[in-house]
Protein backbone atom coordinates (compact mmCIF):
# COMPACT_ATOMS: atom_id res chain seq x y z
CA UNK A 1 0.00 0.00 0.00
CA UNK A 2 1.20 3.49 -0.80
CA UNK A 3 2.25 5.61 2.16
CA UNK A 4 0.48 8.90 2.74
CA UNK A 5 2.36 11.88 1.30
CA UNK A 6 1.64 15.16 3.00
CA UNK A 7 1.93 18.65 1.56
CA UNK A 8 4.35 19.28 4.42
CA UNK A 9 6.71 16.72 2.85
CA UNK A 10 6.90 18.69 -0.40
CA UNK A 11 9.42 21.52 -0.43
CA UNK A 12 7.88 24.54 -2.13
CA UNK A 13 9.47 27.92 -2.81
CA UNK A 14 7.78 30.66 -0.76
CA UNK A 15 8.26 33.15 -3.59
CA UNK A 16 5.49 33.78 -6.09
CA UNK A 17 6.62 33.49 -9.73
CA UNK A 18 3.88 34.98 -11.87
CA UNK A 19 5.14 34.06 -15.31
CA UNK A 20 7.62 35.32 -17.87
CA UNK A 21 9.87 38.34 -17.99
CA UNK A 22 8.49 39.13 -21.47
CA UNK A 23 5.54 37.57 -23.31
CA UNK A 24 4.86 38.31 -26.99
CA UNK A 25 1.89 36.75 -28.81
CA UNK A 26 1.16 37.94 -32.34
CA UNK A 27 1.54 37.18 -36.02
CA UNK A 28 5.16 37.49 -37.11
CA UNK A 29 6.54 36.97 -33.60
CA UNK A 30 9.29 34.67 -34.88
CA UNK A 31 10.91 37.61 -36.66
CA UNK A 32 11.60 39.06 -33.22
CA UNK A 33 13.57 36.01 -32.04
CA UNK A 34 16.95 37.58 -32.80
CA UNK A 35 16.19 40.83 -30.98
CA UNK A 36 14.79 38.98 -27.96
CA UNK A 37 17.78 36.66 -27.84
CA UNK A 38 20.24 39.55 -28.09
CA UNK A 39 18.72 41.09 -24.95
CA UNK A 40 20.02 38.06 -23.10
CA UNK A 41 23.20 36.82 -24.78
CA UNK A 42 25.25 36.84 -27.98
CA UNK A 43 25.45 33.06 -28.30
CA UNK A 44 22.73 30.49 -27.73
CA UNK A 45 22.11 26.77 -27.64
CA UNK A 46 18.89 26.14 -29.56
CA UNK A 47 17.06 22.93 -28.59
CA UNK A 48 14.27 22.13 -31.04
CA UNK A 49 11.80 19.37 -31.64
CA UNK A 50 11.80 18.21 -35.27
CA UNK A 51 8.13 19.08 -35.86
CA UNK A 52 8.43 22.41 -34.06
CA UNK A 53 11.52 23.39 -36.02
CA UNK A 54 9.83 22.47 -39.30
CA UNK A 55 6.76 24.51 -38.34
CA UNK A 56 8.95 27.62 -37.97
CA UNK A 57 10.21 27.22 -41.56
CA UNK A 58 13.69 28.61 -40.87
CA UNK A 59 12.38 31.94 -39.59
CA UNK A 60 14.02 31.65 -36.13
CA UNK A 61 17.44 30.83 -37.56
CA UNK A 62 17.17 33.72 -40.03
CA UNK A 63 16.19 36.16 -37.28
CA UNK A 64 19.08 35.06 -35.05
CA UNK A 65 21.56 35.43 -37.89
CA UNK A 66 20.27 38.88 -38.84
CA UNK A 67 20.64 40.00 -35.21
CA UNK A 68 24.20 38.68 -35.05
CA UNK A 69 23.40 35.99 -32.48
CA UNK A 70 25.59 32.90 -32.81
CA UNK A 71 23.85 29.62 -32.14
CA UNK A 72 24.28 25.87 -31.96
CA UNK A 73 21.22 23.91 -33.06
CA UNK A 74 20.34 20.57 -31.48
CA UNK A 75 17.27 18.75 -32.80
CA UNK A 76 15.85 16.43 -30.15
CA UNK A 77 12.80 14.17 -30.32
CA UNK A 78 13.10 12.16 -27.09
CA UNK A 79 11.66 12.45 -23.60
CA UNK A 80 12.57 15.26 -21.23
CA UNK A 81 15.09 13.37 -19.11
CA UNK A 82 17.66 14.45 -16.55
CA UNK A 83 20.38 12.71 -18.56
CA UNK A 84 19.65 14.61 -21.77
CA UNK A 85 19.28 17.93 -19.95
CA UNK A 86 22.72 17.49 -18.37
CA UNK A 87 24.17 16.48 -21.74
CA UNK A 88 22.73 19.58 -23.39
CA UNK A 89 23.93 21.71 -20.47
CA UNK A 90 27.49 20.43 -20.90
CA UNK A 91 27.31 21.29 -24.60
CA UNK A 92 26.19 24.83 -23.77
CA UNK A 93 28.98 25.29 -21.24
CA UNK A 94 31.68 23.85 -23.52
CA UNK A 95 30.69 26.30 -26.26
CA UNK A 96 30.26 29.35 -24.01
CA UNK A 97 26.58 29.71 -24.76
CA UNK A 98 24.89 32.34 -22.61
CA UNK A 99 21.29 31.51 -23.51
CA UNK A 100 19.07 28.48 -24.05
CA UNK A 101 16.32 28.72 -26.68
CA UNK A 102 13.59 26.09 -26.84
CA UNK A 103 11.50 25.57 -30.00
CA UNK A 104 8.68 23.04 -29.96
CA UNK A 105 6.06 21.48 -27.73
CA UNK A 106 5.88 20.95 -23.99
CA UNK A 107 8.71 18.43 -23.75
CA UNK A 108 11.11 20.80 -25.50
CA UNK A 109 9.95 23.74 -23.38
CA UNK A 110 10.72 21.71 -20.27
CA UNK A 111 14.00 20.41 -21.69
CA UNK A 112 15.16 23.97 -22.42
CA UNK A 113 14.44 25.05 -18.83
CA UNK A 114 16.14 21.96 -17.37
CA UNK A 115 19.16 22.47 -19.61
CA UNK A 116 19.46 26.10 -18.54
CA UNK A 117 19.23 25.01 -14.90
CA UNK A 118 22.06 22.48 -15.16
CA UNK A 119 24.16 24.89 -17.22
CA UNK A 120 24.26 27.34 -14.31
CA UNK A 121 20.83 28.97 -14.48
CA UNK A 122 21.27 30.50 -17.92
CA UNK A 123 18.45 32.69 -19.27
CA UNK A 124 15.73 30.98 -21.30
CA UNK A 125 13.84 32.09 -24.41
CA UNK A 126 10.88 29.79 -25.14
CA UNK A 127 9.26 29.57 -28.59
CA UNK A 128 6.27 27.23 -28.25
CA UNK A 129 4.90 25.83 -31.49
CA UNK A 130 1.97 24.21 -29.70
CA UNK A 131 -0.60 25.40 -27.15
CA UNK A 132 -1.15 21.89 -25.73
CA UNK A 133 0.22 22.98 -22.31
CA UNK A 134 1.46 26.04 -20.43
CA UNK A 135 4.95 24.49 -20.23
CA UNK A 136 6.58 27.53 -21.86
CA UNK A 137 5.37 29.70 -18.99
CA UNK A 138 5.66 27.49 -15.91
CA UNK A 139 8.79 27.78 -13.71
CA UNK A 140 9.22 24.02 -13.60
CA UNK A 141 10.00 21.04 -15.83
CA UNK A 142 8.08 17.78 -15.74
CA UNK A 143 10.77 15.09 -15.93
CA UNK A 144 10.53 11.57 -17.36
CA UNK A 145 12.48 8.37 -17.84
CA UNK A 146 13.57 7.49 -21.37
CA UNK A 147 10.56 5.15 -21.53
CA UNK A 148 8.15 7.98 -20.62
CA UNK A 149 7.41 7.22 -16.97
CA UNK A 150 6.90 10.32 -14.85
CA UNK A 151 9.63 11.40 -12.41
CA UNK A 152 7.76 14.39 -11.00
CA UNK A 153 8.72 18.03 -11.44
CA UNK A 154 12.01 19.91 -11.28
CA UNK A 155 11.08 23.32 -9.86
CA UNK A 156 13.03 26.54 -10.35
CA UNK A 157 13.41 29.65 -8.19
CA UNK A 158 12.97 32.02 -11.14
CA UNK A 159 10.75 32.62 -14.15
CA UNK A 160 11.62 32.15 -17.82
CA UNK A 161 13.01 35.28 -19.43
CA UNK A 162 10.93 35.55 -22.60
CA UNK A 163 8.28 33.75 -24.64
CA UNK A 164 7.46 34.24 -28.33
CA UNK A 165 4.15 32.85 -29.61
CA UNK A 166 3.66 33.24 -33.36
CA UNK A 167 0.00 32.89 -34.28
CA UNK A 168 0.89 31.99 -37.88
CA UNK A 169 2.48 28.85 -36.43
CA UNK A 170 -0.26 28.10 -33.90
CA UNK A 171 -3.11 28.25 -36.42
CA UNK A 172 -1.40 25.48 -38.42
CA UNK A 173 -0.83 23.04 -35.55
CA UNK A 174 -2.95 19.86 -35.20
CA UNK A 175 -6.32 20.63 -33.64
CA UNK A 176 -5.81 17.73 -31.24
CA UNK A 177 -3.03 19.72 -29.53
CA UNK A 178 -5.32 22.71 -29.17
CA UNK A 179 -7.97 20.48 -27.56
CA UNK A 180 -5.38 19.07 -25.14
CA UNK A 181 -4.37 22.58 -24.08
CA UNK A 182 -7.99 23.61 -23.62
CA UNK A 183 -8.59 20.64 -21.33
CA UNK A 184 -5.42 21.32 -19.34
CA UNK A 185 -6.59 24.92 -18.92
CA UNK A 186 -10.10 23.95 -17.84
CA UNK A 187 -8.57 21.58 -15.29
CA UNK A 188 -7.33 24.48 -13.17
CA UNK A 189 -10.88 25.49 -12.20
CA UNK A 190 -11.96 21.89 -11.57
CA UNK A 191 -8.91 20.91 -9.52
CA UNK A 192 -8.58 24.02 -7.36
CA UNK A 193 -11.92 22.98 -5.87
CA UNK A 194 -10.43 19.62 -4.83
CA UNK A 195 -12.95 18.00 -2.48
CA UNK A 196 -15.02 21.19 -2.11
CA UNK A 197 -18.35 22.05 -3.67
CA UNK A 198 -17.32 25.73 -3.59
CA UNK A 199 -14.34 27.96 -2.74
CA UNK A 200 -14.76 30.47 0.08
CA UNK A 201 -12.23 33.25 0.62
CA UNK A 202 -12.17 32.89 4.41
CA UNK A 203 -11.34 29.18 4.10
CA UNK A 204 -8.50 29.32 1.58
CA UNK A 205 -6.94 32.81 1.79
CA UNK A 206 -6.55 35.48 -0.84
CA UNK A 207 -3.78 33.90 -3.01
CA UNK A 208 -5.65 30.67 -3.76
CA UNK A 209 -8.94 32.55 -4.00
CA UNK A 210 -7.34 34.84 -6.60
CA UNK A 211 -6.14 31.81 -8.56
CA UNK A 212 -9.62 30.29 -8.31
CA UNK A 213 -11.25 33.51 -9.52
CA UNK A 214 -8.97 33.68 -12.56
CA UNK A 215 -9.49 29.96 -13.22
CA UNK A 216 -13.27 30.43 -13.05
CA UNK A 217 -13.08 33.32 -15.51
CA UNK A 218 -10.92 31.22 -17.85
CA UNK A 219 -13.28 28.24 -17.53
CA UNK A 220 -16.24 30.37 -18.55
CA UNK A 221 -14.37 31.66 -21.62
CA UNK A 222 -13.36 28.11 -22.52
CA UNK A 223 -17.02 27.10 -22.35
CA UNK A 224 -17.92 29.97 -24.67
CA UNK A 225 -15.04 30.02 -27.15
CA UNK A 226 -13.05 26.77 -27.01
CA UNK A 227 -14.99 24.75 -29.57
CA UNK A 228 -14.90 27.65 -32.02
CA UNK A 229 -11.11 27.98 -31.60
CA UNK A 230 -10.67 24.22 -32.00
CA UNK A 231 -12.65 24.25 -35.25
CA UNK A 232 -10.77 27.33 -36.45
CA UNK A 233 -7.48 25.45 -36.18
CA UNK A 234 -8.96 22.51 -38.07
CA UNK A 235 -9.64 25.01 -40.85
CA UNK A 236 -6.30 26.82 -40.45
CA UNK A 237 -8.06 30.09 -39.61
CA UNK A 238 -6.75 32.78 -37.28
CA UNK A 239 -9.62 34.28 -35.30
CA UNK A 240 -10.15 36.27 -32.11
CA UNK A 241 -11.31 33.09 -30.39
CA UNK A 242 -8.06 31.31 -31.25
CA UNK A 243 -6.08 34.33 -30.02
CA UNK A 244 -8.05 34.21 -26.75
CA UNK A 245 -7.62 30.47 -26.23
CA UNK A 246 -3.91 30.65 -27.05
CA UNK A 247 -3.43 33.35 -24.42
CA UNK A 248 -5.41 31.36 -21.83
CA UNK A 249 -3.63 28.07 -22.59
CA UNK A 250 -0.14 29.54 -22.18
CA UNK A 251 -0.14 32.83 -20.26
CA UNK A 252 -3.47 32.57 -18.42
CA UNK A 253 -2.76 29.11 -17.08
CA UNK A 254 0.81 30.14 -16.30
CA UNK A 255 -0.34 33.07 -14.16
CA UNK A 256 -2.88 30.88 -12.34
CA UNK A 257 -0.11 28.39 -11.58
CA UNK A 258 2.17 31.19 -10.40
CA UNK A 259 -0.39 32.63 -8.01
CA UNK A 260 -0.91 29.18 -6.49
CA UNK A 261 2.88 28.58 -6.38
CA UNK A 262 2.67 25.85 -9.00
CA UNK A 263 0.83 23.44 -6.75
CA UNK A 264 -2.56 24.59 -5.46
CA UNK A 265 -4.09 24.66 -8.94
CA UNK A 266 -3.57 20.92 -9.51
CA UNK A 267 -5.03 17.96 -7.65
CA UNK A 268 -6.55 14.61 -8.59
CA UNK A 269 -6.75 15.24 -12.33
CA UNK A 270 -3.03 15.95 -12.65
CA UNK A 271 -2.18 13.26 -10.10
CA UNK A 272 -4.11 10.79 -12.28
CA UNK A 273 -1.92 11.91 -15.17
CA UNK A 274 1.28 11.29 -13.16
CA UNK A 275 0.09 7.83 -12.06
CA UNK A 276 -1.08 6.80 -15.52
CA UNK A 277 2.35 7.73 -16.87
CA UNK A 278 3.93 5.72 -14.03
CA UNK A 279 1.81 2.54 -13.95
CA UNK A 280 0.58 2.43 -17.56
CA UNK A 281 3.53 3.99 -19.37
CA UNK A 282 3.29 1.93 -22.56
CA UNK A 283 -0.50 1.82 -22.73
CA UNK A 284 -0.90 5.61 -22.55
CA UNK A 285 2.28 6.59 -24.39
CA UNK A 286 0.45 8.03 -27.39
CA UNK A 287 -1.87 10.27 -25.36
CA UNK A 288 -1.21 13.92 -24.62
CA UNK A 289 -0.94 15.57 -21.22
CA UNK A 290 -4.29 17.35 -21.37
CA UNK A 291 -6.08 14.27 -22.67
CA UNK A 292 -5.06 12.20 -19.63
CA UNK A 293 -5.66 15.10 -17.22
CA UNK A 294 -9.20 15.49 -18.58
CA UNK A 295 -9.97 11.84 -17.84
CA UNK A 296 -8.72 12.42 -14.29
CA UNK A 297 -10.88 15.51 -14.01
CA UNK A 298 -14.02 13.43 -14.50
CA UNK A 299 -12.96 11.69 -11.29
CA UNK A 300 -12.21 15.10 -9.77
CA UNK A 301 -15.71 16.41 -10.54
CA UNK A 302 -17.24 13.41 -8.81
CA UNK A 303 -14.92 13.77 -5.80
CA UNK A 304 -15.80 17.47 -5.57
CA UNK A 305 -19.44 16.48 -5.13
CA UNK A 306 -20.49 17.57 -8.63
CA UNK A 307 -21.31 14.36 -10.55
CA UNK A 308 -24.15 16.25 -12.23
CA UNK A 309 -21.51 18.21 -14.18
CA UNK A 310 -19.93 15.08 -15.67
CA UNK A 311 -22.39 14.47 -18.59
CA UNK A 312 -21.83 17.97 -20.00
CA UNK A 313 -18.06 17.63 -19.58
CA UNK A 314 -18.12 14.26 -21.34
CA UNK A 315 -20.11 15.77 -24.19
CA UNK A 316 -17.47 18.49 -24.48
CA UNK A 317 -14.72 15.83 -24.64
CA UNK A 318 -16.64 13.79 -27.18
CA UNK A 319 -17.11 16.78 -29.47
CA UNK A 320 -13.33 17.26 -29.65
CA UNK A 321 -12.74 13.49 -30.03
CA UNK A 322 -11.00 13.23 -26.67
CA UNK A 323 -10.73 10.13 -24.39
CA UNK A 324 -13.29 9.88 -21.57
CA UNK A 325 -12.21 6.86 -19.46
CA UNK A 326 -9.39 4.39 -18.80
CA UNK A 327 -10.42 2.17 -21.70
CA UNK A 328 -10.16 5.10 -24.10
CA UNK A 329 -6.56 5.55 -22.90
CA UNK A 330 -5.74 1.92 -23.74
CA UNK A 331 -5.86 0.87 -20.08
CA UNK A 332 -7.63 -2.28 -18.89
CA UNK A 333 -9.88 -1.26 -15.95
CA UNK A 334 -9.48 -4.79 -14.56
CA UNK A 335 -5.67 -4.56 -14.45
CA UNK A 336 -4.18 -5.46 -11.03
CA UNK A 337 -2.19 -2.22 -11.30
CA UNK A 338 -5.44 -0.29 -10.99
CA UNK A 339 -5.49 -0.81 -7.22
CA UNK A 340 -1.94 0.59 -7.02
CA UNK A 341 -3.11 3.64 -8.92
CA UNK A 342 -6.05 4.03 -6.56
CA UNK A 343 -3.92 3.70 -3.43
CA UNK A 344 -1.47 6.31 -4.70
CA UNK A 345 -4.35 8.68 -5.45
CA UNK A 346 -5.78 8.07 -2.00
CA UNK A 347 -2.44 8.65 -0.27
CA UNK A 348 -1.46 11.61 -2.46
CA UNK A 349 -0.74 15.08 -1.01
CA UNK A 350 -4.15 16.17 -2.31
CA UNK A 351 -6.19 14.08 0.07
CA UNK A 352 -6.52 13.36 3.76
CA UNK A 353 -6.55 9.54 3.93
CA UNK A 354 -9.77 9.13 5.93
CA UNK A 355 -12.37 6.33 5.55
CA UNK A 356 -14.84 8.92 4.29
CA UNK A 357 -12.46 10.11 1.56
CA UNK A 358 -11.63 6.53 0.59
CA UNK A 359 -15.32 5.85 0.05
CA UNK A 360 -15.73 9.07 -1.95
CA UNK A 361 -12.70 8.28 -4.09
CA UNK A 362 -13.80 4.70 -4.82
CA UNK A 363 -17.18 6.02 -5.91
CA UNK A 364 -15.54 8.74 -8.02
CA UNK A 365 -13.14 6.40 -9.83
CA UNK A 366 -16.06 4.29 -11.03
CA UNK A 367 -16.84 7.09 -13.49
CA UNK A 368 -13.64 6.14 -15.32
CA UNK A 369 -14.26 2.40 -15.53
Amino acid sequence: MAEARSLKDIKLDNAYKFGAGRYIQEQGALEQAGAEALRLAKKALVIAGPRGLAACEGRVEKSLEEAGVEYILKVYSGQNTYEKAKEHAALAQENNCGLIIGIGGGRIMDQAKATAHFAGDLPVLEIPTSIATCAAYAPLSVMYTEEGASLGSLRYDHEVNAILVDMDVIRKEPSRYVASGILDGMAKFIEIQNGRSEIILEEVGIPLFSAFTLAKMAFEIYQKEALKAWRDVEEGSLTRELEDITFLNIAGCGVISGISKGFGQTALGHETYELVRTFFTKEAASYLHGEIVAVGDILQLAFNGHPEQIPAFRNFLQTMKMPMNFTDLGIDPESPKMEELFQNLFHSPFMEPTPENEKKLREAIQYLM
